[in-house]
């Protein structure tokens, strides 16, 4: 009887839990995108383990053959924006040279800060280089229009082919990562003015698609859960839109075909944040339909700026030691004249590539569409929670100073407030009367648990992402940390089920006529938020897949 009694007492606490678990989960699984990243299957194989280029009966000046020469330059853009830029000249190459303008990738904007190594190298091969500036007044975190600064460029292009030792019709551009996109966007809108183009670590997709790579690649290399990679998958799919991040769309994949001119491609093998194999071989293709077979694509074993030594970007790492060889090798080639079938060398050699992962065909958004919808649900958690103990604290507050009062009032008034408390009680109290009524002690404690953890796990689970992020942008293995951390994480998401549970459990044992006559708008009100601020918290926590597989 006794254990009757007892799944009799439990049973509908177990079923609301199982039900609400089963919910979240289904939930969990209609939130995920319709996409996933995939292991890339198809994969390049190098021709030669040599990156050198050389073409047939053409011999070119190498690195070190002339000083340099460096000039500060100031460049109008617009009538009120002039940049800086560097130009690094050959001390006494005969005729009019070559030249290469630099496009800037992501995170750098000074001209004296970045390609100083290899511009200075190029130009001491016989190439004229010219470093801009970056112009950072239409360049922010949130906002970047790469045709705008498409046009930028242009003038900077401009100004290097107007020197008179720069031969205007041999003048091409040298960009990296970010800044192929901005060549791209050169290449679409003036294709006849750009003589060739050298593209380093080019993501040759959107950035939202190469990043949905990028981040599973980085994810799976410091030993994440799983788990880990759904949500990374959800949060790209997401619109960016109020937050101005347009330029994640950037269609790359779309102006592969403008690139008319001999291209040099080049990549890191080292690199895990680009499609170092998918890229090249969508270039190559792209290219080819549109008669360019002048294509040469170049592997060393470097990172993503071609320097050795580390896998991330850190300060003062030296290049590869043949990568601004075959830059000026093939720079001076094409400048004579090289054609496709001019290379004694092959188009695709170097260091053997591996991309693991596969760059998705989509990346559109599962149920939650929208950043916005995001941002809503998590204030709204904190916001519930905060009024919740506001208007609480006020409650108990009110409830002192009426104790008080009674305390200090008289005998007379003491015995008269003795013989009419059974009728008090029994009249529906006011707003204003909130101070004399109290939730049932177990019906407080759920309250406040539940509004406490809501808060509480969804800080605990950004914290777990920020030791997740930290560690796979500087390629910290932390296998063990992570794994454990995401289990903790489920053990979290299914605690906040049992204390909801609970709560709905005292809520409905303190639905009798007792508690109504001491239920109040300001009860109602707390009530009302606290089980709001759960309900959220255990959404979100179905968003970010910690009811996955349970």
């Amino acid at each position: 009887m006794a254990r009757m009694r007892l799944l009799k007492r439990f049973l509908p606490s177990m079923a609301i839990f199982v039900i609400l678990v089963a919910v979240l989960a289904t939930l969990s699984a209609a939130m995920m995108p319709g996409w996933n990243v995939e292991p890339l299957t198809q994969h390049i194989k190098v021709a030669s383990p040599d990156s050198a280029i050389q073409a047939r009966n053409t011999k070119t000046a190498q690195e070190g053959t002339y000083q340099v020469k460096t000039t500060n330059l100031r460049i109008k853009l617009a009538p009120n924006v002039t940049i800086n830029a560097i130009l690094r000249s050959p001390v006494g190459a005969p005729g009019k040279r070559p030249a290469t303008l630099f496009i800037h990738g992501a995170g750098t904007g000074k001209a004296s800060e970045v390609y100083g190594d290899i511009a200075s190298a190029m130009s001491s091969a016989g190439i004229v280089t010219l470093v801009p500036d970056k112009r950072l007044d239409t360049y922010t975190t949130f906002h970047r229009d790469y045709y705008v600064m498409a046009e930028d460029y242009m003038t900077s292009l401009r100004t290097l082919q107007a020197q008179p030792d720069v031969d205007p019709t041999q003048a091409g551009i040298y960009a990296e990562s970010e800044g192929t996109w901005i060549a791209e966007a050169m290449a679409h809108r003036h294709p006849s003015v750009i003589s060739f183009m050298m593209l380093t670590s080019p993501p040759a997709v959107s950035g939202r698609r190469q990043m949905a790579m990028a981040a599973n690649t980085y994810v799976d290399a410091v030993g994440a859960p799983k788990g880990l990679n759904r949500d990374v998958n959800k949060f790209i799919g997401l619109d960016f839109a109020p937050l101005g991040l347009q330029y994640a769309d950037f269609p790359a994949e779309r102006y592969l075909k403008d690139l008319t001119m001999p291209l040099l491609i080049s990549f890191g093998t080292n690199d895990l944040s680009m499609p170092i194999e998918q890229g090249a071989t969508d270039i190559v293709e792209a290219t080819k339909t549109v008669g360019n077979r002048n294509v040469l694509v170049r592997y060393y074993r470097a990172n993503h700026q071609m320097r050795v030594g580390a896998h991330t970007s850190v300060p003062g790492l030296p290049l590869d030691t043949h990568y601004t060889h075959d830059l000026e090798d093939w720079t001076n080639a094409i400048a004579v004249g090289t054609k496709a079938d001019g290379w004694i060398t092959p188009q695709i050699a170097g260091d053997q590539p591996h991309q693991r992962l596969a760059v998705p065909a989509s990346v559109k958004p599962g149920l939650i569409e929208s950043l916005n919808t995001i941002l809503v649900l998590l204030a709204a958690i904190v916001l519930c929670a905060a009024m919740a103990g506001i208007v609480g604290i006020c409650i108990a507050i009110g409830h002192v100073r009426q104790r008080s009062k009674q305390d200090s009032s008289s005998p007379t008034d003491k015995n008269l407030a003795i013989q009419t408390s059974t009728k008090t009680t029994r009249v529906r109290l006011s707003w204003g009367d909130s101070a004399h009524s109290r939730f049932p002690r177990r019906l407080t404690t759920a309250l406040v648990l539940n509004s406490c953890c809501a808060v509480l796990s969804i800080a605990m689970f950004f914290a777990y992402v920020v030791i997740a992020a930290t560690s796979a942008l500087t390629l910290t293995s932390q296998g063990t940390l992570l794994t454990w951390g995401w289990m903790l994480m489920q053990v979290i998401a299914l605690a906040n089920v049992a204390l909801f549970t609970w709560l709905i459990m005292e809520l409905w044992r303190s639905r009798g006529k007792q508690f109504q006559g001491f239920w109040t708008p300001a009860h109602f009100i707390v009530a009302a938020l606290c089980v709001i601020a759960a309900m959220i918290s255990l959404v979100m926590m179905a968003f970010f897949g910690l009811y996955a597989l349970l």
